[in-house]
Formats: C-alpha cells, sequence, structure tokens
C-alpha cells in the first residue's frame, strides 16, 4: 500500500522580521514498505532449533502499521534442493512484543523440518505476495563448533571465573554468549545483596576467532550498568554456592550482524543492511548455538566439575 504525504509549512514570522512571504515545502512521499524478517536457528538440543518468518509493513509517519501477509507464500529450499512452504502462525511465535493494533503476520516451519537443517548448510528463501511483490534471500548456516570441558552441563567452583573456549565455527561472522543465572536471592541472602529471582545477561564476542568468553565477569558486560551495582561487582568474583546458570554460546552469520547492527552515529535508529533483494526490505539470517548449564556448588554430586 503506498501513501502520499505531503505537508504544507506556513512560516509566518512578521513579528519578528517585520513581514515575510509564506513559504511552501513539500516533503518527500513517504511509502509502506514490506519487511520480512526470517531466522534459521540449529541447535544441539533436541526439538530446540526454530525457523521462522515475520512479514510486516513498514508504515509512513509514527504510526505502527497495520497490514497483515497471511495469504503470503514463503517457501524454503534447502541444500538438497528440496522445497517446503512455512505454514501460517499466530504472531508470538514469531515476536515477544509488538506495538499495539499493528499488523504482521508470522509463518512458522514445524519441529521436524526445523530440526532437519545441519551446521554448513546453504539455505534459500521466496516470498509471494497476494499483490504480485516478491522478495528472495539466501544464506549459509555457520559451521559446527563445539565449547571445550562442558558438555551438557557440570560443577564449577563457587566465587571462581570459568573460562568458557570453544572451536571456531566456519563462516560465522560473531558471537553471542548469554546466560540466564537463577538462585542468586537465596545465595546471596547472607551478603545482604539484593537480586532478582531470575537474571538474563549478555555477551558478545566481535569476530569469528574471538572464541573464549569468562563466566560469568565477562558474559553481560553490555548490562552492567542497568545492574544494581553491588550485584553487579559480586559477579566479578564468580557465581555464589547454590546459583546456577543456564548458558548458550550462539554463532550468527553475516546476515544477521548486519542486520542488527548499529553504527557509531544514528540518530534516526539503528542502521540495517538488508540482505534480501526484490519488493521489500529485510533478512534471512541464520544461526548456530551450543546450550549447556553450569551449577556452582562443592556438592559433588551436583554434577561432574567442568574442566
Amino acid at each position: 500500500m503506498r501513501r502520499r504525504a505531503a505537508v504544507t509549512v506556513a512560516l509566518m514570522m512578521s513579528v519578528v522580521l517585520g513581514g515575510c512571504e509564506l513559504t511552501d515545502v513539500t516533503l518527500i512521499d513517504f511509502t509502506d514498505v514490506v519487511v520480512a524478517e526470517v531466522y534459521v536457528t540449529v541447535s544441539d538440543v533436541a526439538n530446540a532449533s526454530r525457523l521462522r518468518a515475520f512479514i510486516h509493513g513498514t508504515a509512513a509517519g509514527s504510526q505502527p502499521s497495520t497490514q497483515s501477509f497471511d495469504d503470503a507464500l514463503v517457501t524454503i529450499t534447502d541444500g538438497d534442493g528440496v522445497a517446503s512452504v512455512l505454514p501460517l502462525s499466530v504472531p508470538d511465535e514469531c515476536v515477544s512484543t509488538r506495538p499495539e493494533d499493528s499488523g504482521g503476520s508470522c509463518f512458522a516451519a514445524d519441529l521436524v523440518l526445523a530440526g532437519s537443517f545441519t551446521p554448513g548448510e546453504s539455505l534459500g528463501l521466496d516470498i509471494s505476495l497476494a499483490d504480485g511483490r516478491t522478495l528472495a534471500g539466501s544464506t549459509r548456516i555457520p559451521g559446527d563448533f563445539l565449547v571445550a570441558d562442558v558438555g551438557s552441563g557440570c560443577r564449577v567452583t563457587p566465587d571462581t571465573n570459568l573460562p568458557l573456549r570453544w572451536s571456531r565455527s566456519d563462516g560465522a561472522w560473531t558471537y553471542l554468549s548469554e546466560a540466564y543465572i537463577t538462585g542468586l536471592p537465596a545465595a546471596l541472602a547472607d551478603e545482604g545483596i539484593e537480586a532478582p529471582d531470575s537474571l538474563y545477561l549478555l555477551g558478545l564476542s566481535i569476530s569469528e576467532s574471538d572464541t573464549t568468553v569468562t563466566f560469568p565477569s565477562e558474559i553481560g558486560i553490555f548490562d552492567r550498568f542497568s545492574l544494581d551495582q553491588d550485584l553487579a561487582v559480586r559477579l566479578q568474583r564468580g557465581l555464589p554456592e547454590g546459583a546456577s546458570a543456564d548458558v548458550a554460546i550462539t554463532a550468527v552469520d553475516r546476515n544477521f550482524v548486519n542486520w542488527v547492527r548499529g553504527g557509531s552515529f544514528n540518530p534516526s535508529g539503528t542502521v540495517r543492511v538488508t540482505s534480501l533483494t526484490g519488493d521489500g526490505s529485510g533478512v534471512f539470517g541464520a544461526a548456530v548455538t551450543r546450550r549447556f548449564t553450569l551449577v556452582s556448588s562443592t556438592d559433588t554430586t551436583a554434577g561432574p566439575p567442568c574442566s
């Protein structure tokens, strides 16, 4: 849908300048652009791989787009040339939050299809809209990698930082390190430090060769300014006895990085580089994630020690 907005601005400053002419200023055309955000994530955890496509409009002006694209045809072609059409799903499968009264349509692969993709595989994307517009793209899932000495989970010594190291993922542009920490309120009660029931921390490695992070001191470096200062300082020493963390290391491709990255100065918002061609914009990104659990305990029955 296209909308034209012409605004006439009257510059009436006769009181200050003693009189001047009215000036007509015609602004550029605004266009509602279709945006497709498509992500495939390959996980080492059963039934955790995902393929989601969210198609929405970018409205002119400050109002959210109400467009929906339920009749779109979203096709994924795997490395063997087999094409699969993604079925329509509910928006919550694609997005956790969105503006009130906004539109958009979500398409999601079932667990069988999502679980069939493998690290290093090349995928193609074709989107056909009911009005004849099309978008297309391609990606290669980052290569397989392993996190050393943790397995599916292990026991870390309390109040000790643990170096996490992983092998290089071919084709990855960066790595995300995430930790979901629980058990902090009880673990820190005797120290007088208040902590939330659960705490999410996010870290970032800046290149494909940056394959080491120290847990927990280097994970969540971007969250430290929003944390309680006492808690942030305490976590620099390591996890207290009794706390645990679900940790994920994720290798992401070039398309993903270019879509979410920001430049050094963006007063109008995040700079996004599309990886789709055709009648719109968007991203076809891919990621490979490795998950494990760390338990802070001196109890040898809590799990094998982290090597």
